[in-house]
């Protein structure tokens, strides 16, 4: 070969190794661009796990709220349910009065109201009662979308109470047990005991078409404490309820909260378990925020959703969150940026292959540990200011040091003190309770701070216009990596509601809400500690049982209204009666108690404080315009003589009182222990009457009343008697103040009025036309007389006996007609219309003025036997008989004398104008066959 050729070729050749060399260059930048792929990818997964856990975040912080102010809201219709449960009945005004708060409060709330379960039997009167309220109101029902007139059925669920009344006046009378339209959830109800949500309905109120949600809590009998589910059902009276407007009331709790309903997510809330389209209640749209947004196909994962179901008062609702599908630039900028990056590097790493594969190992490594921390902090400071600065609670952050100043104050302690931020900064949390530094709690929080560890207490602070509140406070201390205590955090809650309602509660617990006064448990609760007092001091102590005589008469008469005005007079003059240390106490209807001191120096209360309160209560009264006599019956146990336990001796006190009763009332009596044998008879006395009439055990025995100037009989008296078959013979005096008291005289009197007049009928009947001027006297009870038919009775009973009206006489005594004067002449006259003759029995012994007398329709004086017995011997008897003759003789009235036994007193009643007489003298009252025989002989006796 020529040398020359070979140093010099002629052509190129290619050059060795640039394939080689070029092939680490685009190994490396493929594999830069495969790395910046992945870990594009990977740092895309991290930023959607990061959108979803907020997502989630926000989804989850809305549930919460809405959840509290659901069963917030679902709480006051428990409150108003005790209102029930305490009472044994609510006027409609304590309603308002109760629920005015609670609507105030939750303004989304459609309607509170107050549903009663009746009979068909009671449905004309409770229509009455609704239409006083709503005129025109019938009870209606819910058919095909529109309330018409419901239909007859054995029993109703009737709204009877509703507010606020304006809104709701069409449900007024509404029965909601049918259609049944709430899915059972009344019956879930009925069966636990508690509150119960049913499906959406259409409501009553107003005529555009309206949904709403009903919360349904029974309420049972008053006094009744039901176990089971059958007992429940069985002391059901009602319910109370609530109507939600489930969209007003989701929006308003989010805007209470301070959250917007939906901020940058979908929202939708179904009243049931299932997105079913009919249950949607509530909607929002979200807006995605003001940013840039990226393409869908560099970020393919689908937008987070959450489906989560909750609970509304036994009732599955179902909230479903999902985020709009906007990629946004600031959820992205680690992956961006890492792409971005990435492909730089990539580029570089192809000219600089080994120093930048070395640089890319330890960048990577960086950005996954700065993207992970950056991931961890970014987490925890979103979580931490979102639940700091949206909580419902006050919290502050003061510092670790001495002074302990504010250095920092959420939104919600703002608006609960009335501070701003800047007003707060740097100041000691001293100034929320000022000067009132004696409160138990500021000791122990100081006590916390200062040996730094958790505290909580209950304060009274001050808002800034020095409003007081009380403030419910947990203190804890935040420590750093050293464990030292570098800050505080408190966090507060407003509970002056809370405690408003636990002393409404204690005050309701023990007094009574009628009169304010206090009630038996307070009675007892002061007995304990006066008896205790009284023990160390050596002094006695009394405790009287007061009743008030005849009141159920009154109440029939006055109504349950003014029954109500009547007993708050009572209370008023009892207090009048007494002195401040001295206790009055409502125990039950028209029974009081007293507990009564000593007066100073002494060392047991006299008997004079006690009648002072008699003569008090007896005084006239006005009610509603009537002017009513009333007395009352006083028992009265002795602290320690009859017992040192309160319980018992407010029962013996109860014991001696129901023997003043029986001594005819307007007394009172001391407790002895043989008036235990004495309550026995009468509980025995009490159970017999109930079945006498059924038995036949009532006989009339007749006393007959002469002419002593033609010596005629001319009437009798019909005296009814017990022939109880092992007690014997039970006198009147034993067994009729019971049956006025138990209500059995109604009864027992329309008996004896039939059976008497049935009786003479027959004696008439037996004796031809000598017979027809004949007159039977009954007595009238002062119970029959308030009842609103008694008219209609006596008019009943002599139509079916065929008894002339005229040979009736309707005796009534003194004091009841003085007991309601305007009733008494009202019922006169109508008794007079009817032809009856009127007498008044036992004049004398009562209330009468002559101003009274005269407007009386009566034909008959009877002249009581207590001053015929002595008017030949006692001067003063003499001269009352005297008066009430000539008075008589004056009005012109007809005038019997009661009670006389012996010649002399019948001599004198003739010699002063009395012809008219009865009373041993002439014949003891005997039964119907006996007297057949003295009619004979008195008529025979005439005859010759």
């Amino acid at each position: 070969m020529n040398p020359i050729s070979a140093s010099h070729p002629s052509a190129p050749q290619p050059q060795p190794g640039r394939l080689a060399q070029l092939r680490p260059m685009v190994l490396a930048l493929l594999s830069g661009l495969g790395c910046t792929a992945l870990l594009f990818a990977g740092v895309s997964r991290l930023e959607q796990d990061n959108v979803s856990l907020a997502f989630l975040q926000r989804a989850h912080a809305r549930l919460f709220v809405l959840q509290q102010g659901v069963g917030n809201a679902i709480a006051g219709l428990g409150s108003v349910n005790q209102l029930f449960a305490s009472r044994e009945r609510v006027s409609r005004k304590e309603f308002e009065l109760f629920t005015r708060p609670i609507i105030e409060h939750y303004p989304y709330m459609q309607a509170i109201s107050s549903l009663r379960v009746i009979g068909h039997a009671e449905r004309a009167a409770l229509e009455a009662e609704l239409a006083a309220v709503v005129p025109g109101t019938v009870l209606t029902e819910m058919r095909g979308g529109q309330r018409v007139p419901a239909d007859a059925r054995d029993s109703y669920r009737v709204i009877e109470y509703i507010e606020p009344m304006a809104a709701n006046a069409a449900a007024i009378g509404l029965d909601t047990a049918y259609p049944a339209l709430d899915g059972g959830a009344r019956n879930k109800a009925y069966a636990s005991g508690r509150p119960t949500a049913g499906k959406l309905v259409r409501l009553a109120q107003g005529p555009e078409p309206r949904l709403g949600v009903i919360v349904s809590m029974p309420v049972f009998r008053y006094g009744a404490q039901p176990a089971s589910p059958a007992e429940r059902r069985a002391a059901l009276a009602g319910e109370t309820a609530m109507v939600l407007r489930p969209g007003d009331m989701i929006e308003k709790i989010y805007a209470t909260a301070g959250l917007p309903a939906s901020g940058d997510l979908n929202l939708k809330v179904y009243a049931s378990g299932a997105e079913e389209p009919d249950a949607l209640v509530y909607q929002a749209a979200g807006q995605p925020a003001a940013q840039a947004e990226l393409p869908h196909w560099l970020y393919p994962a689908p937008p987070p959703r959450l489906a989560q179901p909750f609970d509304v008062a036994g009732q599955t609702w179902l909230m479903v969150a999902t985020q709009p599908r906007a990629v946004l630039v600031g959820d992205h900028l680690a992956s961006i940026f890492t792409l971005a990056l990435g492909a730089i590097v990539s580029v570089l790493g192809a000219a600089y292959v080994n120093s930048l594969a070395s640089r890319n190992r330890d960048v990577q490594r960086r950005v996954d540990q700065r993207t992970a921390e950056l991931h961890d902090v970014n987490r925890a400071m979103r979580l931490r200011d979102r639940a700091i600065e949206s909580n419902v609670n006050a919290i502050i952050i003061t510092d670790g040091a001495p002074g302990y100043a504010i250095a920092y104050a959420n939104p919600a302690f703002e608006r609960l003190t009335g501070y701003s931020g800047a007003e707060l900064a740097g100041r000691s949390t001293r100034l929320l309770h000022g000067d009132d530094v004696d409160q138990p709690g500021v000791s122990e929080l100081v006590a916390a701070v200062r040996e730094q560890r958790e505290g909580h207490a209950v304060l009274r602070h001050y808002r800034k216009d020095g409003a007081m509140f009380w403030n419910d406070v947990y203190v804890s201390p935040v420590r750093d990596e050293n464990g030292e205590v570098t800050h505080f955090v408190s966090f507060m809650h407003d509970i002056t509601a809370i405690k408003a309602y636990e002393t409404e509660l204690h005050h309701q617990s023990t007094h009574d809400a009628l009169t304010g006064l206090p009630n038996r448990v307070l009675l007892l609760d002061r007995l304990r500690q006066t008896i205790t007092h009284s023990e160390r001091k050596g002094h006695a102590l009394w405790v009287v049982s007061i009743d008030l005589d005849r009141f159920k008469f009154t109440n029939s008469r006055l109504g349950h209204k003014g029954g109500d005005r009547l007993l708050q007079a009572v209370a008023e003059r009892l207090q009048l009666a007494l002195r401040p240390v001295d206790t009055v106490a409502r125990i039950g209807g028209d029974e009081f108690a007293l507990m009564l001191l000593p007066e100073q120096g002494a060392l047991s209360p006299r008997a004079d404080q006690v009648q002072r309160v008699l003569d008090c209560l007896a005084a006239p009264l006005l009610i509603d315009n009537q002017e009513l006599f009333f007395t009352c019956s006083a028992g009265i146990a002795v602290y320690p003589d009859d017992s040192a336990d309160p319980g018992a001796l407010l029962e013996r006190a109860d014991i001696a009182m129901y023997r003043a009763k029986e001594m005819g009332g307007n007394n009172y009596q001391f407790y002895t222990p043989a008036m235990n044998e004495k309550l026995g008879e009468r509980m025995l006395i009490e159970g017999a009457l109930r079945s006498a009439l059924e038995r036949r055990e009532f006989v009339l025995h007749y006393q007959p009343q002469v002419d002593t100037a033609s010596g005629r009989i001319v009437g009798m008296e019909a005296l009814i008697r017990w022939q109880h078959p092992e007690l014997g013979m039970v006198a009147p005096n034993r067994f009729i103040p019971l049956a006025e008291e138990t209500g059995l005289i109604l009864p027992v009197g329309a008996w004896v009025l039939r059976t008497a007049c049935e009786q003479l009928m027959a004696w008439r009947a037996a004796g031809g036309a000598g017979r027809d001027s004949l007159r039977v006297a009954v007595n009238v009870s002062a119970r029959q007389m308030a009842e609103p038919d008694f008219v209609q009775s006596v008019a009943a009973a002599l139509a079916e006996t065929g008894l002339p009206p005229a040979c009736l006489e309707l005796e009534l005594t003194e004091s009841q007609v003085m007991n309601d004067v305007e009733h008494a002449i009202a019922v006169m006259h109508e008794l007079k219309k009817l032809g009856v003759q009127l007498a008044i029995d036992d004049f004398g012994t009562g209330y009468s003025s002559l101003a009274h007398l005269k407007r009386f329709a009566i034909d008959v004086l009877k002249i009581d036997q207590t001053f015929v017995r002595d008017l030949t011997v006692d001067p003063d008897d003499a001269a009352i008989v005297i008066t009430i003759i000539a008075l008589a003789a004056n009005l012109k009235l007809e005038v019997i004398s009661e009670g006389v036994e012996t010649l002399e007193q019948m001599a004198f009643l003739r010699q002063h104008g009395c012809r008219q007489m009865q009373g041993y003298y002439f014949s003891r009252p005997v039964p119907a066959a006996a007297f057949e025989a003295v009619l004979a002989e008195y008529e025979a006796r005439a005859a010759a």
